[in-house]
């Protein structure tokens, strides 16, 4: 099953939107390199969602901040789980080589960790930017 985005995962703003599909287009990436084989395309994947993770992160924290949003600690520690577990999918891969098993459970873990993150802490935001 492809990491596809959904209109019913969107926020309502624009920034955070266009960032979650640029996670999923790019997650999709990765998760089609591994299956491929092509190392290169899967460590500069990796190297680049690392880096906008943290960017898409911060971007995100700042705007929960400003706008008084009370789970932001919570929304906080999802995401440092979230760079902890990708960067242990990254040690997995240089040192397994990329085996199948391990695309597989790439591919597992980024389409619900995505999908329950956007669909539970993302949409409980919306509601409260919406107020």
């Amino acid at each position: 099953m492809p990491l596809e985005w959904s209109p019913s995962l969107a926020v309502g703003v624009d920034e955070i939107d266009a960032g979650h599909v640029e996670l999923f287009r790019r997650a999709e990436r990765l998760v089609r390199a591994l299956r491929t084989g092509d190392r290169a395309g899967v460590e500069e994947l990796f190297t680049y969602l690392t880096g906008y993770a943290e960017r898409h992160f911060l971007a995100e924290e700042r705007l929960m901040a400003g706008a008084g949003y009370p789970r932001l600690e919570e929304h906080r520690a999802a995401h440092a789980r979230f760079r902890g577990e990708l960067e242990g999918h990254r040690r997995a891969h240089a040192r397994d080589g990329g085996s199948a098993a391990a695309g597989l459970a790439l591919h597992n873990w980024l389409s619900d960790w995505l999908r329950e993150h956007l669909a539970g802490l993302d949409q409980d935001l919306a509601r409260h930017l919406a107020r």
